[in-house]
This record gives structure tokens, C-alpha cells and sequence, in this order.
């Protein structure tokens, strides 16, 4: 073998990594697509092209699977807070660029809709409440701190950035859950509107 063919050889470590890459990806697609509770291993391994065996070996059992699918999405969902973060640096601070990022990160993709079933799954499956009590404050706090460091542009509401940021965050969730049954968005988007002048 020639030491360019053994360098292009992914390693041990390499294989692994991709490997839980394609379970949490299955994970996320068939919870957005069919929901928590119908989100099984059988579907998740057959969806990644992975043995059951070797799902077992990385995720011993389809709580840990969907539990490590929980901290996924909010790791996602956390890179763009900071991505977001670092462009309010550069936009003077603008809590409606804020408020407009929020709505594209619960409109455009999956994310928000998986979390959305989690939230709810975390109602009343106790091994799965704790994870998302936790990584959900965590998004939270995230979220709001980059309230503290903003500015609206006229405040109509005499409260803080932080506290606007938490209540549009939990409108937004609203609408995401309306949406699986009233798939209307121009209609969300209009209230949403009406949001953003009630109070900046």
C-alpha cells in the first residue's frame, strides 16, 4: 500500500464519528418526518445504514439515541445563536435582526419541529425531561444574552431585550406547533409582524 492510499484511510476514530453522525441525522429526519413516538431504532439504523449491533455499541439504548438526538439539536440550534451573536457585533446591536434570525431559525429546516416534538415528548417520559429541562435553559440563557447586548431600535416596551427575546422565543414555538395544523405561514408571518411593531 502506497503512504498516500494509508493517509486517505479514515481512522478508527474517523469511521466512529461518522458513524454516530448518520444515527443522529436518521434520529432528527424521522423525528421531524413521523414524529417522537413513532422514532424507533429499527427505523433509525435501517434510515443510516447501520447495523443494529453497531448502534447498540455507540447508543445502548433508544433513549440514549434520542436523548444524544436532544443535545444535537440545541448544539445545532447554539452554533447559530453564536453565529448570530458575532453578526449583532457588526449590526450595531439590533434586536429585529434578532427577532428575524429567530423566525428563520423556526421556519427554515427541521430543527425547531424536532425540538418542538421533544418538548412535548418531555411532558411525560421521565428519563427524557431532565435532558431537555437542561439543554433547553441552556438555549435560553444563550438566546437572551444576546438580548443583553442589544438595542431595539424604538422600545415601545419598557422591559428588557432579554425578557422580549424569551417571550418571542416562546411565540415562535407557538406558531411552530400551530403550523403542523394550520399550515398557513403568510398568516403567522403577519402576526408575527404585528409582534415585532407592538413592541420595538
Amino acid at each position: 500500500m502506497t503512504e498516500a492510499a494509508h493517509k486517505e484511510r479514515p481512522t478508527q476514530e474517523q469511521r466512529t464519528d461518522a458513524m454516530r453522525a448518520r444515527l443522529l441525522e436518521a434520529t432528527l429526519d424521522i423525528i421531524s418526518e413521523e414524529g417522537w413516538a413513532q422514532t424507533s431504532t429499527q427505523k433509525i439504523c435501517k434510515r443510516a445504514g447501520v447495523s443494529r449491533g453497531a448502534q447498540t455499541h455507540h447508543f445502548p439504548t433508544r433513549d440514549s439515541l434520542l436523548i444524544a438526538a436532544v443535545r444535537e439539536i440545541v448544539g445545532r440550534y447554539q452554533r447559530d445563536i453564536d453565529a448570530v451573536a458575532d453578526n449583532q457585533a457588526r449590526r450595531n446591536h439590533r434586536l429585529e435582526a434578532v427577532f428575524d434570525f429567530l423566525w428563520e431559525a423556526c421556519f427554515e429546516g427541521n430543527l425547531l419541529k424536532c425540538w418542538m416534538e421533544v418538548m412535548v415528548a418531555a411532558r411525560t417520559d421521565e428519563a427524557l425531561r431532565p435532558a431537555v429541562r437542561e439543554t433547553d435553559a441552556k438555549a435560553l440563557k444563550s438566546m437572551c444574552s444576546i438580548g443583553d447586548k442589544s438595542q431595539a431600535k424604538s422600545s415601545k416596551a419598557q422591559v428588557s431585550s432579554a425578557d422580549l427575546i424569551e417571550l418571542t422565543v416562546y411565540l415562535l414555538r407557538g406558531m411552530v406547533v400551530q403550523a403542523g395544523v394550520h399550515p398557513n405561514q403568510k398568516a403567522r408571518q403577519r402576526l408575527f409582524e404585528v409582534w415585532k411593531r407592538l413592541v420595538l
